[in-house]
């Protein structure tokens, strides 16, 4: 299975979404999450910005095969121990950073996707702080 990667415009105010699927059929309802657990993410990013790389500690509800069972399909995703590791095929980071994610889980409690937020390193409000 090839994992598929949505990335959002950038907006100045708080940089790039993006959307990570596990499940197989690479669509993914808005009815069809029926839970959102929220985590913190290391990313690594292209210097266009595209997602090469992601790794994340499994929230203890996360950690079962049956909700493991779309990313234990995906030869692109490996364990070790409580974490996950996440390689975008083709693309090399030359970044990483810590960003805000969330696991989408379906009634079945699979995780089906993950949402990532990264903001932009020097934003007004980070410029302002470092002007005082």
């Amino acid at each position: 299975m090839s994992l598929r990667v949505e990335r959002t415009e950038n907006d100045p105010e708080t940089g790039y979404l993006y959307y990570v699927f596990f499940n197989p059929l690479w669509e993914l309802e808005a009815d069809e999450v029926k839970q959102r657990v929220p985590l913190e993410v290391a990313v690594s990013l292209t210097e266009t910005g595209e997602l090469a790389d992601v790794s994340f500690t499994l929230p203890k509800p996360c950690r079962n095969e049956q909700a493991l069972s779309f990313i234990h399909r995906d030869e692109t995703v490996g364990q070790v121990d409580d974490r996950v590791f996440v390689a975008v095929p083709g693309q090399n980071g030359d970044a990483v950073i810590k960003a805000l994610g969330a696991l989408d889980l379906d009634i079945a409690g699979r995780i089906v996707g993950m949402e990532i937020k990264c903001g932009i390193p020097g934003t007004p409000a980070t410029d302002n702080a470092r002007a005082n």
